[in-house]
């Protein structure tokens, strides 16, 4: 099964022979097609199109992570300038540096919250079962021990759906970008 699927990312992506990465291939027109029209900042500090990064991102989230991956951008040779290049390949470097902190952001407001989630379930549980034990039975403390209980389970719910679906897929997002830091970026000319 293994070998099977190999076979088909050979056939769906193309391989570098040299180094037998998996090549993302986008073909450009012009170096401003890298980068958001919107916006102004100098070359090194701009934004990659978010068209172009999700596309990125949806290509080398189809390669296994254990594959290597190389992103080759084709230009026109008429326009090529080693420059811009070194210059464009330093800003896409950054943009992915900057999507991964932005997930960590994210994955530390998940964990915040799940911690804050588990101490209240624990807090509501406990309560509960302390609650329950007590001699004097009323309607006011059934319900507010039925509450804990409810309350509790609930937020112990929270906590797995957050670890389990929520922070999976950040984790996995921070695993797709992170493998940009390490891949090879370059040019090449425009095949005619």
């Amino acid at each position: 099964m293994k070998k099977l699927k190999k076979h088909i990312y050979q056939h769906v992506y193309n391989q570098n022979p040299e180094t037998d990465s998996y090549l993302i291939e986008i073909s450009l027109d012009n170096y401003g097609e890298l980068f958001n029209g919107w916006d102004a900042s100098p070359l090194r500090k701009r934004d990659i199109e978010p068209e172009l990064l999700e596309y990125i991102e949806q290509m080398s989230s189809e390669i296994p992570l254990h594959e290597s991956i190389e992103l080759c951008f084709y230009m026109p040779s008429s326009l090529r300038d080693f420059d811009k290049e070194f210059r464009s390949i330093s800003s896409v470097m950054n943009n992915f540096k900057v999507v991964i902190g932005f997930i960590d952001r994210k994955l530390k407001r998940f964990y915040r919250q799940m911690m804050i989630y588990l101490s209240l379930a624990i807090t509501f549980l406990t309560s509960a079962y302390l609650l329950r034990n007590t001699v004097t039975d009323t309607l006011f403390l059934d319900i507010m021990i039925e509450g804990f209980f409810i309350g509790g389970w609930f937020l112990l719910w929270e906590v797995f759906s957050i670890f389990t679906f929520e922070s999976h897929e950040e984790r996995l997002r921070r695993k797709i970008m992170s493998r940009f830091l390490i891949s090879d970026i370059y040019f090449k000319d425009k095949k005619e």
